[in-house]
């Protein structure tokens, strides 16, 4: 009588599971970043998110840190293609700078630090220059200091370069998200 009961319980515990993984599936919302399910589906009148590719415009750069933040995210958002008759636009404000350095006990040479790079955004849609977004994200890249000059300025130089690269691409994730919104109502 004892294994009816287990198996009675098994049964339930396996139900219970179907329940509860169904219930978790239904409050899922991840879906492609340039994608959107009802213009996939052909819902009249949709629009998708990746139909605005070409269209969405960076202000202009005042700094090469920007303007590595600028090229990446331009890059990003209109998939290499040039910018033409721009329905939104991205400003950007980057500041950029080295943190975290670490000294050898002794010698007092720098051996290692991080870049950070922080990056203030806002997303205006230009039709009636309404602010749709603002954010703020940040990235970090490390790098190795050398007693070799030329080595020690490439390697800040890349992790410039990343650190910016990254910043941009987190910044693309969030602006993308907040049109496809403004787009799909």
């Amino acid at each position: 009588m004892w294994s009816c009961d287990l198996a009675r319980a098994g049964r339930g515990l396996r139900l219970g599971m179907a329940a509860l993984i169904l219930a978790a599936a239904a409050g899922c919302t991840a879906g492609p970043l340039y994608g959107d399910r009802a213009a996939d589906f052909g819902a009249p009148g949709a629009v998708s998110a990746s139909a605005l590719r070409g269209r969405i415009a960076v202000a202009p750069a005042e700094d090469r840190m920007t303007q590595i933040v600028r090229n990446k995210l331009l890059f990003d958002l209109n998939g290499g293609d040039a910018v033409r008759e721009p329905l939104y636009e991205v400003g950007l404000t980057v500041n950029g700078a080295e943190v975290g350095v670490s000294i050898e006990s002794g010698s007092g040479v720098p051996t290692a630090s991080i870049f950070q790079v922080t990056v203030s955004y806002q997303v205006v849609r230009l039709s009636d220059s309404k602010v749709i977004a603002t954010g703020k994200r940040q990235a970090n890249a490390p790098f190795d200091r050398s007693a070799q000059l030329f080595a020690a300025e490439r390697a800040a130089y890349d992790a410039r370069q990343k650190a910016g690269e990254t910043a941009a691409s987190l910044v693309e994730l969030d602006a993308v998200a907040r049109i496809r919104r403004d787009v799909t109502g």
